[in-house]
């Protein structure tokens, strides 16, 4: 293991002395063109942009030939833009706030006059950006501090975006840090997390389920989130997340907050309704903190600043419906009502930023970030809430850090480099619970609750990942060329187990019926070898137009390395070894990248805008490599009848019938990649335009279309069987009034194989194209408002309407595929909105964020029985005489439910202190009006059919403040 460490120790730093960003990456820049009083332009004017934000304090540049200047990768905050020439006055514009991935347009105009005169401009803050084509939000520090946003995280912020969606909504925090979103028809795990411009995945995936660590918001200065019309720097589209940290300063400044609830803070939104339909109980918060210090400043001022934080922040819920057991026969649940079950999961993160000057020409930056999660009843988060606590798993990881190193160096005013790399190392534990020991495992069949031990796999997921990214930019002013690379390596190693010596019990109504064992102990291991990325990306400015041009090279290899299986509880004769698995994938590469800015009237008010890129497919390395590791094949389970003769509850060998699977133990290969898929990637197209223009200062509205495909899908093709070998049927769907039309229609067009192909499986992935036009394409219209007005007032916002439109009509295998080949749902609308609002009166201030949904998608999936179907099919089923089918009543992206609708608000009271001192006190009212909506239904055809399985949290209030100092 040391000598492990130490060869990554020794790559890394090899890395860093060839490689990528550096501090501060927020690709921040300020930009303009210096004319004379004629309009003629004025070259060779110096342009001095200083900030305290800057440890260098000034940085300066020469406007070219065409009177542009630009300087680039500055740090977000308040600069002073002085413009000198000898011969003419000196004029200097004041206030210029800088954020994360925005040019600020700052032109002059110099007239004739003495060195000693200057003319000086105040609070020239722009907010339309005329060069640059990536769509994109900011949100700076103190909008972070203003709003009420449940748990301050990236997601927290994105969904306050219109058009981006999450797998989990949240209220005041009660979703878990595993969330992750998406944007204009793109994938959730192709969410780019980047922190100071790296990436802090760990090494199992992408998106924002697979971090290393869980952000404190104690570090983040602001946090820059890219929606469309990214550059040649990025891999992947949809959302990329960029966390612009604190460095310190020369003052000593710091900040505590906090915040809590508990359930006596939350209000009952259970309607009779929902009771009416079944539905009894949801989940409630059991209790919410957060904790979190931070301190920086100088410890050599102008030399080297520090910043440091610690966060601790918990949350912990109640399961609906579910209780610990306080039977006292062990294979028997019996509810304790008076001891709720509970989801927890608490997070820590402890972080140290050095940034040092190591000259006048270089900048350095280091930062660490050592993180816990304690999630004690994991298993409730991935969906096993019909377990007893005892029998939900547990996750810690262990260990779980980011480091990073970064090195910055204008060495002249038009050159720039950048450089540095970072390493993400993350093994999240899953583990029985400490009182379950070795205990069997019972489940109930007949309502699929289980106790006594956890019924999955589990053990280590022990991943780390290591990213570097070096770039070099020449600017001119009017031309700014990017050359760079980014590397990446990736390791993952998954060890499984089951509870119990792998055996696993089954009852039917109390009565033994099954036992199920495992072949484990297993162990999966993938690696993906390099994701290498080579890029130029060039700028060119020509009077009120601006070309933004790159391209991109991109290389990805992925491999299995070679595994070795010993003996377990029920394979003890197992020795083997499998062989290394390569080139899964092995894809290469190259995506343009295009977009121009228009200045319509050349005042820096009004931007006409058009992007078209290719971005490329994110695989998860667990998911796609793992297909073809021969480990990953293994029969790992087989069912064996129980026939308890004694009455213990125990199987014994002799009350056990024979096997149901004749594969067990072996690794039978019944997936394969067809050749052409390892060798060609998954891409998609983004085309954007979009209007923005400057209502009034610092009020900007936005007006975008966005269209994306996919290209070079993938199909699972079953070679064991062909379309001849299924045979058609229609049913009946039910008389039912919530059915379109009121049911009691005729389905056709479904199809069952037959009785002797039944079960034959030998899958090979192929590409779509290989067998017709496989679509997916989103279309969108986004309207959205920034407004930062004087007395601290921010409005943001606006609405999202879209829809992803798919189609694969073309048969693989059952020619049912046909039947809804085509799903073209309604255009439906986001309304999302922020606002902060000081009362002219008592340091009060108030902020609400709001988010107006359309409802989750309504199916009615029926299970139809063989005699039901036979009659029409003419035979019987595939699966014989008590096998069964399930088809869908109503037609995918037709009926959908009420819309959601969420307001959040907080009342503020601020405290200001002498010594620039501040105290904000907060209560946050989440989910106002204590709206009820659902979430997820019962899509299943029957009497529970859209009984609510899910709905949105009920109101929650939190107390919370805010010391400065």
């Amino acid at each position: 293991m040391r000598n492990r460490l130490t060869s990554i120790v020794i790559v890394l730093g090899a890395l860093l002395i060839a490689a990528a960003p550096a501090a501060a990456q927020s690709n921040s820049n300020i930009g303009g063109v210096v004319k004379d009083t004629s309009g003629a332009v004025l070259p060779g004017v110096t342009v001095e942009a200083a900030s305290p934000a800057l440890i260098e304090k000034v940085r300066s540049v020469v406007t070219d030939s065409a009177g542009q200047y630009k300087i680039v990768n500055l740090v977000p905050g308040v600069y002073t833009v002085t413009f000198t020439l000898p011969g003419f006055n000196t004029a200097r514009h004041e206030g210029v706030e800088l954020t994360a991935s925005f040019t600020a347009n700052i032109n002059a105009d110099l007239r004739i006059g003495s060195l000693e005169e200057t003319i000086t401009v105040t609070g020239t803050s722009t907010t339309v950006d005329v060069q640059n084509v990536v769509t994109q939000r900011v949100v700076t520090r103190d909008v972070l501090d203003a709003i009420p946003t449940g748990s301050r995280s990236v997601v927290n912020m994105g969904i306050l975006i219109p058009g981006v969606t999450v797998n989990n909504q949240d209220v005041g925090g009660s979703a878990f840090t595993s969330s992750q979103i998406a944007i204009h028809g793109g994938r959730a795990g192709e969410q780019q997390l980047l922190y100071d411009g790296m990436m802090y995945n760990n090494g199992q995936g992408r998106g924002g389920q697979y971090t290393a660590i869980a952000t404190n918001d104690g570090t983040v200065q602001e946090i820059s989130l890219e929606t469309g019309g990214l550059g040649a720097e990025s891999e992947t589209s949809g959302i990329r997340t960029n966390v612009i940290p604190k460095e310190g300063g020369n003052t000593f400044r710091g900040t505590l907050s906090g915040s809590f609830t508990n359930d006596s803070l939350q209000t009952d939104n259970l309607t009779d309704e929902f009771r009416a339909q079944g539905l009894l109980s949801v989940n409630t918060v059991h209790k919410i903190y957060d904790v979190n210090p931070g301190f920086g400043g100088p410890i050599l001022k102008d030399r080297l600043w520090f910043y440091t934080s610690v966060r601790a922040w918990s949350a912990q819920q109640y399961v609906a419906g579910m209780f610990f057991n306080k039977s006292t026969v062990p294979w028997m649940y019996v509810a304790d009502t008076t001891r709720p079950a509970l989801n927890i999961e608490t997070n820590g993160n402890e972080s140290l930023r050095l940034t040092w000057q190591a000259s006048s020409r270089n900048k350095i930056s280091g930062q660490y970030q050592y993180g816990q999660q304690d999630r004690p009843y994991y298993g409730y988060s991935l969906g096993q809430t019909l377990a007893s606590p005892e029998a939900a798993y547990a996750s810690k990881s262990i260990p779980s850090y980011l480091g990073q190193l970064g090195w910055n160096a204008p060495l002249t005013s038009r050159v720039l480099i950048e450089a540095g790399a970072a390493l993400a190392n993350k093994n999240f534990f899953t583990f029985l619970q400490p009182t379950a020991g070795n205990n069997p495992s019972y489940q109930e069949s007949s309502t699929g609750n289980f106790w006594g031990n956890s019924r999955s796999t589990y053990g280590e997921n022990a991943n780390w990942q290591m990213n570097t990214r070096a770039s070099v930019s020449y600017v001119t002013g009017s031309h700014n060329a990017k050359f760079g690379f980014t590397f990446q390596h990736q390791e993952s190693r998954t060890t499984q187990n089951i509870s119990n010596n792998g055996t696993l019990l089954t009852l039917l109504n109390g009565v033994p019926r099954s036992v199920t064992v495992w072949a484990t102990p297993l162990l999966l291991k993938e690696i993906n070898k390099a994701n290498v990325g080579i890029f130029a990306q060039d700028q060119w400015t020509i009077r009120q137009l601006t070309v933004n041009a790159g391209v991109r090279y991109d290389y990805f290899n992925s491999y299995v390395p070679e595994h070795h299986l010993g003996p377990g509880p029920y394979v003890p004769t197992r020795d083997v070894t499998f062989e290394p698995v390569y080139n899964v994938p092995n894809w290469k590469d190259t995506s343009p990248r295009f977009g121009v800015a228009y200045d319509l009237f050349g005042n820096g008010k009004t931007a006409i805008k058009a992007t078209a890129g290719r971005y490329l497919e994110a695989p998860l390395l667990i998911s796609f490599t793992r297909v073809a590791n021969p480990a990953g094949a293994i029969s790992t389970s087989a069912t064996r009848t129980w026939n308890d003769l004694n009455g213990d509850f125990l199987p014994q060998e002799n009350e056990l019938g024979a096997l149901n699977n004749a594969n067990f133990g072996r690794s039978i290969i019944n997936t394969v990649y067809d050749d052409a898929v390892p060798e060609t990637r998954g891409y998609n197209w983004e085309i954007s335009t979009s209007v923005q223009h400057e209502l009034m200062p610092r009020v900007a509205m936005n007006v975008g279309y966005f269209r994306r495909w996919y290209g070079n899908t993938r199909v699972t093709d079953n070679l064991a069987v062909n379309p001849a070998d299924y045979s058609p049927y229609c049913v009946t769907a039910p008389a039912d009034n919530r059915l379109p039309n009121g049911g009691g229609y005729e389905i056709c067009g479904l199809y069952n194989i037959s009785p002797d192909k039944f079960g034959a499986v030998s899958n090979l992935v192929a590409l779509s194209k290989d067998y017709g036009d496989d679509k997916e394409i989103f279309n969108g219209v986004d309207v959205s408002l920034n407004a930062r007005l004087p007395q601290g007032i921010v409005v943001q916002g606006g609405t999202s309407t879209g829809r992803t439109m798919t189609e694969n009509c073309f048969v693989v295998d059952s020619p049912e595929s046909l039947r809804n080949c085509k799903v073209a749902p309604p255009f439906q609308t986001q309304i999302k909105m922020l606002a902060v609002y000081p009362l002219p009166w008592g340091g009060v201030q108030t902020s609400v964020a709001f988010q107006s949904l359309p409802g989750p998608m309504i199916s009615a999936n029926r299970v139809y029985t063989n005699a039901e179907v036979a009659p029409s099919l003419g035979r019987n089923l595939g699966a014989g005489v008590n096998g069964t089918v399930t088809v869908p009543l109503i037609d995918p992206g037709t009926v959908y439910g009420d819309r959601l609708n969420q307001l959040d608000f907080r009342l503020s009271k601020l405290f200001r202190l002498p010594g620039n001192r501040r105290v904000q006190a907060n209560m946050d009212l989440f989910n106002m009006f204590n709206a009820s909506a659902v979430l997820a239904q019962n899509n299943n055809y029957g009497g529970s059919w859209l009984r609510p399985t899910n709905i949105l949290q009920g109101r929650l209030i939190k107390f919370g403040g805010q010391f400065d100092f």
